[in-house]
């Protein structure tokens, strides 16, 4: 597994550009046990960051639909959820070591073959290597805020990528995000409405009930305690 997670770009006089980024690049703190997963089941489950599209049908032996998940975490509520769809195939990205060999041991000890993920910047993972009207679905759940106000420039749910997300769906491909801001969750809803190809599934054009098929995750349960409402967003790729 390669370590950097970014590509360093520079100007023609040499110079490094630095771009906003939606997270930081930290070391935290990882057990020996995530570390002995990426070891062992990197080679198996993970994919290297390239510079070539992924042929989708080769990575999974199979033409089930692929659903993308943005930033999973600790990997328990993916690797559930591509335990509970067999039928389809659920690649997932995500920046933090920890998450990684986490996410590992889980899809070994499961032995999940429907279940890939990539270590690498999300932004730069879906603009070269996920070629457009490939995905059925991407979920993006409790992706950071950033609720000061200077460093909203770095929310990844900007209107220029939420408008490549929609290259990347199928058609009536579905984008799913799940949001526990209050204000991060009316933000994004004003920028999609601001883009043509999507149409809102809620009834109230604002948000729609939890999916049974989505699992609660860690970080939700925690919300829950503290009493702070959970935004489900689910918007549908429209057929042009």
């Amino acid at each position: 597994m390669k370590n950097n997670i970014l590509t360093p770009k520079y100007d023609h006089n040499g110079i490094f550009l630095r771009k906003i980024r939606s997270f930081v690049c930290r070391k935290g703190r990882i057990t020996t046990s995530q570390l002995n997963a990426i070891k062992r089941y990197w080679p198996l489950i993970g994919i290297d960051f390239c510079l070539e599209p992924l042929n989708f049908s080769s990575i999974f032996n199979s033409s089930d639909p692929v659903i993308l998940e943005i930033g999973f975490g600790s990997g328990r509520s993916l690797v559930q959820t591509a335990m509970n769809f067999p039928d389809k195939n659920f690649l997932g990205i995500e920046v933090y070591k920890s998450g990684i060999g986490s996410c590992l041991n889980l899809a070994y000890i499961y032995k999940l073959k429907n279940l890939k993920i990539i270590y690498y910047d999300a932004i730069e993972v879906i603009n070269i290597m996920i070629l457009d009207h490939t995905l059925l679905t991407v979920q993006i759940f409790f992706p950071d805020p950033w609720n000061k106000k200077r460093h909203k420039k770095r929310r990844i749910l900007q209107s220029d990528f939420l408008k490549v997300l929609a290259k990347k769906l199928i058609f009536n491909g579905i984008l799913h995000i799940v949001t526990d801001s209050e204000e991060y969750a009316f933000y994004i809803l004003d920028r999609i409405n601001c883009i043509d190809d999507y149409e809102n599934l809620s009834k109230t054009n604002d948000f729609v009930i939890r999916p049974v098929s989505r699992i609660i995750t860690d970080f939700e349960k925690k919300a829950h305690l503290r009493g702070d409402r959970v935004f489900d967003l689910m918007f549908q790729l429209k057929i042009s």
